[in-house]
């Protein structure tokens, strides 16, 4: 939390200390509480607000701002100091100043959740910080996965995303997807060969969409298919309307809809991947997203980026039997690898998952 003058109950705030105002601000990834000690006021009750903190100097009303921190000395108008969220505080008449610590916000790295301080407490006892609520959030940012519910991540897609018999050496980036999340996770691969989004949404969609529960995720990414094959085409326009009614459907299922562009097709000028192809769709699979405020996983652009990293002839070793779009068991990890960290990249809730 950045530094900040505020006012609290119960306390005068001052935005300047020896003339300047403190900024001794706790670390965003940090999640340590209050300091215990100090001695219990002899005079009338003092107060602890939110954040843990120690109990002031005796004297007749203490006060402890949000996070833990150490009493002030007793003086006559009572002394100041600086601490967690970077505010300076000024006691009552008699009492001592306490002033935030090492308390304050935990902004846990991608979806963790705010750690807050302890408890209130009254009468000026020692209080321990820490504790408090966390929101999908644990130590150093970290996710705590143990509380987080069991869900099952459903995929709409076509032959890039399904999942083959072991009879054959073709893979799916769909059917490798599964490794990267924790046991919590069930995988639905509904991807089905040759489709584009209309063949799908008349077919295994209903399938899928039956299936969806309240909690879930669905990931659908099409446009291969949708681009001018035999199983095609379909104009984006039309394409980003079935999208579009694909979403509504799971959002009213109370799950949530992750548009995902197409893993890239393998086309190559000059040493050079350009899948312009592909790119009407990538284009419309995104203006869904903003039109519904969606965040969209791109594979796309992530997988372009990645075969440009790696070079023509490390991409091609990637494919089912030198095939431009298709792959073997590497090359659908890699894909799926892309495809989940992209939920990281995004700040997808469903990242919360992820091994």
């Amino acid at each position: 939390m950045h530094s900040s003058c505020r006012i609290f109950p119960l306390s005068v705030v001052l935005c300047c200390a020896a003339g300047a105002c403190s900024s001794s601000s706790a670390p965003a990834d940090s999640a340590s509480g209050g300091v215990s000690g100090g001695a219990p006021s002899s005079g009338a009750s003092s107060v602890v607000s939110p954040g843990g903190g120690t109990g002031g100097a005796p004297g007749s009303t203490s006060v402890v701002s949000p996070g833990g921190g150490t009493g002030g000395a007793p003086g006559s108008t009572g002394s100041t100091a600086t601490g967690g969220e970077g505010t300076t505080v000024t006691s009552g008449s008699s009492g001592g100043a306490i002033t935030p610590g090492t308390g304050g916000s935990d902004l846990g790295a991608g979806t963790g959740g705010v750690t807050r301080g302890g408890p209130q407490s009254s009468g000026g006892s020692p209080v321990t910080g820490g504790g408090g609520a966390t929101s999908a959030g644990g130590s150093a940012g970290k996710p705590d996965q143990n509380g987080l519910p069991a869900l099952t991540v459903h995929l709409a897609g076509d032959s890039t995303m399904s999942t083959y018999a072991a009879t054959t050496t073709q893979e799916g980036w769909g059917q490798e997807l599964g490794q990267f999340f924790i046991s919590k996770v069930t995988i639905d691969n509904q991807g089905q060969p040759g489709a584009n989004i209309d063949s799908f949404y008349g077919g295994r969609w209903k399938t899928l969409i039956n299936n969806v529960k309240a909690g879930d995720y669905v990931l659908a990414a099409f446009g291969i298919n949708d681009s001018g094959t035999t199983h095609g085409p379909v104009a984006p326009a039309a394409f980003q309307t079935q999208m579009g009614t694909m979403a509504d459907e799971v959002a009213a299922k109370k799950a949530t809809f992750i548009p995902t562009t197409s893993s890239p097709l393998q086309v190559w000028v000059g040493g050079k991947e350009t899948n312009t192809r592909l790119q009407p769709y990538c284009d419309a699979t995104l203006a869904l997203g903003m039109s519904k405020g969606l965040l969209v996983d791109d594979l796309d652009a992530r997988g372009v980026e990645y075969y440009n990293m790696i070079g023509q002839t490390a991409a091609a070793a990637l494919t089912f039997n030198g095939d431009k779009a298709h792959f073997d068991k590497q090359g659908a990890t890699e894909m799926a690898s892309l495809a989940a960290k992209e939920l990281t990249r995004i700040n997808s809730p469903l990242a919360a998952y992820l091994k």
